[in-house]
């Protein structure tokens, strides 16, 4: 429990019950709160901190990424047997046995017989099959980058969301404090006679509702710590506060505020000096190096392989045949004959395609739909990814216009208000309740400003796993 509760533990009997409950609430508030925000950010046994640290670590061990990588093995294991052919048949028999004697030598036609049977496709098919099977598995390997980049925005994510939520509870705990000294200086001032016990009692609900909106903030870190643990497959702490990277923070707002410039001086005028490539790069970018895109094309390429294909298979394949016949016995005509000779036989098999209206050409209508499908998909992606990354950069550039203004303005203005009011109320010009508003205005502000860095980290580390590759210049 810090000084300004022990203070007010000490104050006098009087006092003390005049406030009860409502004041004794407040100290037994301020202790959890201290005591969790303490918990909150003690450091435990293995945990980790930074967040190129928890990528690495996501990398290595996210159970997503295991399996993707499986898929993807088994994908290209795939690709040379698809381009293979079929194995031979081995044949084994006797042909024309006599059905009344089962003899092996009374017949002339009767023969054991060897032979080997191989399909062979027509010239150009099992090239195609390869091919089809090397795109799936590229396509396959492309959803893997989507799925490595999608872990790495949300590690950022969480990450950056607790670095919100770690500064939020450290702004909620400086205003815990303020409120508890303004509740001495209320009671100072009530015992005195010069000041009225509703505000006492305000003083007091103030510091309450700060320290529900502490449990909230804990409660959120909580749950993005589980996001994280869930990433990582396996259960993490993070130490101490986290903080937005310095090289995003300044990027997001130059701690050199005389570097800060608008673009003009009219109403609605943005910050300059993005650190940003221009719109129109970035959306060039992603169209090249986006993942999801990526495998939009390879979809299209392979669809286009699959449409030749199917314009082949009118084409016949081959069923080649090749037969020995081992013949016993003797011929009976003419008296005196030599042994039987064997046989050598030799068949070449093809399929007519008399179906190829109802089946070959279908399947080419149908390749030539699903072609058409596959470029009018990969074309709406394409859109949809440029209005992705504009509404991106723009929330970016939003982000820093606020920040901005926060710091050149708002801010500074809200603790001048505040200071001003405490001024006047403690030379007994001014009223309570204005301390009250300066008092929640100036903490909604700077709520609103940690809330604006950490939404610029996070759409930082979104428009990268958009194109690709980092964005920041």
């Amino acid at each position: 429990m810090d000084q300004l509760s022990l203070r007010f533990l000490e104050t006098p009997s009087r006092l003390r019950r005049l406030l009860t409950p409502s004041a004794n609430s407040l100290v037994f508030g301020a202790a959890i709160l201290l005591a969790t925000l303490q918990g909150a950010g003690a450091q435990q046994p293995g945990s980790y901190s930074g967040v190129d640290s928890l990528v690495a670590l996501a990398l290595a061990r996210n159970p997503e990424l295991q399996a993707g990588e499986k898929r993807v093995a088994a994908a290209r294991a795939r690709v040379a047997p698809a381009g293979s052919r079929a194995d031979p048949m081995l044949m084994v028999g006797v042909l024309n046995v006599p059905a009344r004697s089962l003899s092996l030598t009374e017949d002339d036609m009767t023969m054991k017989m060897v032979g080997v049977r191989q399909e062979l496709p027509y010239p150009g098919k099992l090239g195609l099959m390869r091919r089809i099977a090397e795109l799936e598995a590229e396509q396959i390997a492309v959803e893997l980058d989507s799925v490595r980049l999608s872990v790495i925005r949300n590690v950022k994510d969480a990450y950056f969301e607790i670095g919100y939520i770690d500064a939020a509870l450290e702004t909620t705990r400086r205003t815990h404090q303020m409120l508890l000294g303004l509740a001495q200086v209320t009671e100072a001032r009530y015992a005195a006679g010069r000041g009225e016990q509703q505000e006492v009692v305000r003083a007091t609900l103030a510091a309450t509702r700060i320290n529900e909106a502490a449990n909230a903030f804990i409660e959120s870190r909580r749950v993005q710590l589980e996001i994280l643990s869930s990433l990582l497959d396996r259960d993490i702490e993070i130490p101490a506060v986290v903080g937005i990277p310095s090289r995003l923070a300044a990027a997001a707002i130059p701690s050199n505020l005389a570097a800060v410039q608008f673009r003009s001086n009219q109403l609605g005028a943005s910050v300059a000096g993005s650190p940003l490539p221009s719109l129109d790069s970035l959306q060039a970018i992603a169209l090249a190096h986006n993942a999801g895109l990526r495998r939009q094309r390879l979809v299209e390429t392979a669809t286009a392989a699959s449409l030749a294909l199917s314009r082949k298979q009118h084409l016949p394949d081959f069923d080649v045949s090749l037969e020995y016949g081992q013949r016993s016995g003797r011929s009976a005509q003419p008296p005196g004959a030599m042994g039987r000779d064997d046989m050598i036989s030799l068949t070449v098999s093809v399929p007519l395609t008399i179906q190829r209206g109802r089946k070959q050409s279908a399947l080419v209508t149908a390749a030539s739909a699903d072609l058409a499908a596959a470029a009018a998909q990969q074309r709406a992606a394409g859109n949809l990814l440029r209005a992705e990354v504009a509404r991106t950069y723009s929330e970016i550039e939003r982000s820093r216009t606020r920040l901005a203004l926060y710091v050149k303005a708002l801010l500074p203005q809200a603790r001048a208000s505040m200071s001003s009011a405490t001024t006047s109320y403690q030379s007994g010009t001014g009223i309570f309740i204005a301390i009250l508003e300066a008092q929640k205005t100036l903490l909604d502000l700077e709520l609103d400003y940690h809330r604006s860095l950490s939404d610029f980290a996070q759409r930082i580390a979104e428009l990268d796993a958009m194109t690709g590759q980092e964005t920041l210049r």
